[in-house]
């Protein structure tokens, strides 16, 4: 009676751990985005009443910068010139003197990482003490990382003393999904709905 009763417990065990889910592993691609936002709480945000954006996507790898205008790029800045209007902002090109200008860019980070792989014998001699054995071994693995950022910089206060322009607010965007072009409007759209202090 035991043995069957054991059975039928491990069997119920084996049925609702088949039955869990993998919170990370079952997540959709839309789910795995994470959007992070930040402002100047010092900034007058109904202050401003036009905007330009960046003509062309910048690409920085590794610290090297380059422009791209893919489709994907087209649809990003296209999205972000819609949300910006309907907070309110008037698009006006770079030579009317906007208030506010957008910059977007695509960042990739790439580095070899090392980790070393101790011998079978753990640095232990076999049978003569500390100090004697195999060496450890070395494996190197690459990790790669993209997303999005969107910055938003003052055109309308710029510093007198030093002729610089100060970010009143950035987004950025992570994700599995971030280069397809199913989730731009996803993307966008969830950045400025978390920022509804822009709204004029």
């Amino acid at each position: 009676m035991t043995k069957v009763f054991s059975l039928i417990f491990l069997t119920a065990l084996i049925g609702l751990s088949s039955c869990t889910k993998d919170p990370i592993k079952d997540l959709t691609t839309e789910d795995s985005l994470v959007y992070i936002t930040n402002r100047d709480t010092s900034a007058n945000y109904k202050a401003y009443k036009t905007f330009s954006v960046v003509d062309s996507v910048t690409v920085i790898e590794n610290n090297r910068r380059g422009a791209a205008l893919l489709e994907i790029d087209r649809d990003v800045l296209t999205r972000i010139i819609s949300n910006m209007k309907s907070m309110g902002y008037v698009q006006v090109t770079p030579d009317q003197k906007p208030d506010l200008g957008i910059n977007v860019s695509w960042i990739t980070n790439s580095q070899i990482n090392v980790t070393t792989m101790p011998s079978y014998w753990g640095g232990y001699g076999y049978g003569y003490g500390y100090g004697f054995g195999y060496p450890s071994y070395y494996q190197y693995y690459q990790t790669s990382e993209s997303y999005w950022h969107v910055s938003m910089v003052d055109f309308k206060n710029p510093n007198t003393v030093d002729k610089t322009f100060k970010v009143v607010w950035d987004a950025q965007i992570r994700g599995s999904g971030i280069g397809s072009r199913e989730f731009v409007n996803t993307m966008i759209d969830s950045i400025y709905a978390q920022s509804g202090y822009l709204k004029k």
